[in-house]
């Protein structure tokens, strides 16, 4: 895993390369890699609550559940997710992510019926790790490891380099009563990620589908910046006239929550085009002159590579439905 770490450092608009020596290497987080961590952080925690909102309640401190008396019930235990750097680890010629972000759901569930949630719960998580990733055949559950009251199994990121574990999903029938006046036998389930691995995993997997262009594939749920911008003029004035009705637009997006990247504007057009690709940015407004007298500019989808044409007036509201905002 060397070779990727070293092509993770390259995407020097997510992550910078602090210091390696033979034991570690440390990796600052940009403000992208800030974006797209609180965006995999949102998505698990929507992903637990619509499997689990008509089943039993889920709730945000341990002591709370006991105090619930309720028989089924899960727990998760909220997280500050200021992360500024991620500290990869050397052992055995292995590259491993050291998380200090945690993602854990906990249940507790009839004993007689654990294996029907274990089984169910694999699924439901497999599910999530593919929706997030722009490859979703990269992962798979491997084979359990039982033990006497317990049991495992690890989902799989199945890199070209190697297998990757992502999560661990596991049982304990531990036979304990629950704490209501209810004589049934328990068992505790919990699935189990690191933030930080998430991440990486996500990035390793856009580097992966790279395409000629080189720039990043991220799935658009994730992407840190789901729309940019690029000016097409060589006018000193036209171009300060563009840069005002991008600014415009770039606030009108802002006050619908989609997070938008406005660049500098300081490089030729492909090459803007490209910077923004290289984020991972899903859709780039191209405006040029003749958008400020027809309000008409093109907007280039990073997926197909294909553009369509947008009027400046509309382009707020169907910004918000290509983003999923309604």
């Amino acid at each position: 895993m060397k070779t990727e770490i070293q092509k993770l450092t390259s995407l020097a608009k997510f992550l910078n390369l602090k210091h390696s020596v033979i034991t570690k290497t440390v990796i600052s987080l940009e403000q992208p890699s800030k974006i797209l961590l609180q965006n995999i952080y949102t998505s698990w925690l929507k992903s637990i609550y619509s499997k689990t909102v008509q089943h039993f309640p889920v709730y945000l401190d341990k002591d709370e559940a006991l105090k619930s008396q309720k028989f089924c019930y899960g727990f998760i235990k909220p997280q500050s997710i200021d992360i500024d750097e991620i500290l990869i680890e050397h052992r055995n010629n292995e590259y491993e992510p050291k998380n200090r972000v945690d993602l854990k759901l906990h249940l507790v569930v009839p004993q007689q019926d654990v294996m029907q949630y274990f089984i169910q719960w694999q699924r439901y998580r497999k599910y999530w790790w593919s929706s997030i990733t722009t490859t979703p055949s990269l992962f798979s559950i491997n084979d359990m490891k039982q033990g006497a009251e317990s049991a495992d199994v690890n989902i799989i990121a199945n890199f070209n380099w190697g297998p990757q574990t992502v999560e661990t999903i596991s049982i304990n029938s531990n036979g304990l009563n629950n704490n209501n006046n209810n004589k049934t036998k328990t068992s505790s389930l919990t699935c189990d990620m690191g933030l930080e691995t998430a991440l990486l995993t996500l990035l390793l997997d856009g580097i992966s589908n790279a395409t000629k262009e080189e720039y990043l594939r991220l799935h658009n749920r994730m992407a840190p910046y789901k729309i940019s911008f690029a000016l097409d003029s060589e006018d000193e004035k036209i171009l300060s006239t563009l840069k005002q009705l991008a600014r415009l637009i770039f606030h009108k997006l802002s006050s619908k929550e989609i997070s938008s990247w406005f660049p500098t504007f300081t490089l030729p057009l492909q090459l803007q085009i490209k910077e923004n690709l290289h984020m991972g940015v899903t859709y780039t407004a191209i405006l040029n002159e003749n958008t400020l007298s027809n309000g008409i500019f093109h907007l280039l989808n990073s997926n197909t590579m294909l553009k369509e044409q947008v009027h400046v007036a509309d382009f707020d509201t169907y910004a918000a439905l290509l983003c999923g905002k309604y």
